[in-house]
């Protein structure tokens, strides 16, 4: 083989980005090691499940430097579903300890992969930890940065999910709700099917408000927050930690099963 060839051959190998999977890796750890999503990662390499094998080699996106400049009107929520990424990974990797954002920053944006949607433009499907769409027409009060109930959601970002936990280390979709809320003075029955009982239903969103689905059947088996924007946060099974995401997503839509209200005062 020429010389040439050779060495052109060294420099791609060279020059493309992988990763060798080793004991304790998930697909999610890694998306959010290297900037990028889960989809992506089984787009590159051609996996139809999330299960990965130590030793396993996986290919990366190629690393080039995104970053978006804010415009009047931008938010982290639009942001997030602009760029198929979430709220929490533009926080880590800006920096940032609080979602507020200023006009004229310049923020980075995670991976190479994806493209910004076009003004009006439909987020395109995907998998359920990653979709992003517009915010329901009936839910357009906008959070408050400055809210109690907003300041201690962030603080439980990325905290592992468990079935079956409540403590600061790990837990579930309701006890994470509850314990949200019991920082803010107010008790919450233990599990979901208790909330959505109880509560009061809420008829048109507010932040501060419980979201409700069922995805095993006709039972409501999952709730999260809803925080304003058309976006909630919840302990994610799919995700394994508390994220923030587009309730307008189909794959949540489909599940949806309504909302309840916590007393009026609470996350105020």
């Amino acid at each position: 083989m020429p010389r040439g060839l050779v060495l052109a051959l060294f420099l791609s190998l060279a020059l493309a980005q992988t990763h060798t999977v080793a004991p304790g890796d998930t697909l999610f750890s890694l998306a959010r090691r290297y900037g990028t999503t889960v989809e992506e990662l089984m787009r590159l390499n051609g996996l139809e499940s999330f299960l990965i094998q130590p030793g396993q080699v996986l290919r990366l996106p190629e690393k080039t430097e995104r970053t978006h400049v804010v415009a009047p009107g931008d938010t982290l929520f639009s942001l997030a579903r602009r760029y198929g990424t979430t709220v929490e990974d533009l926080m880590r990797l800006n920096g940032l300890a609080s979602p507020e954002i200023r006009v004229g920053q310049v923020l980075k944006l995670p991976g190479a992969s994806g493209q910004a949607l076009a003004p009006g433009e439909e987020a395109p499907a995907a998998l359920p930890g990653e979709r992003q769409t517009e915010p329901p027409s009936d839910a357009k009060e906008d959070y408050d940065p400055e809210s109690p109930l907003l300041k201690v959601v962030l603080r439980y970002l990325g905290v592992p999910y468990k079935y079956g936990a409540s403590s600061p280390t790990s837990l579930d979709c309701s006890a994470f709700v509850a314990q949200v809320y019991a920082e803010l003075g107010v008790a919450l029955p233990r599990t979901s099917r208790e909330q959505f009982r109880t509560l009061p239903p809420a008829d048109t969103l507010r932040p501060g408000d419980l979201v409700f689905f069922s995805f095993g059947g006709k039972e409501v088996d999952h709730v999260g927050i809803y925080l304003g924007r058309g976006v909630f946060a919840h302990a994610s099974s799919y995700g394994s930690r508390v994220v923030i995401e587009s309730l307008e997503a189909p794959f949540y839509q489909k599940a949806y099963r309504g909302a309840r209200r916590v007393v009026q005062e609470a996350g105020k």
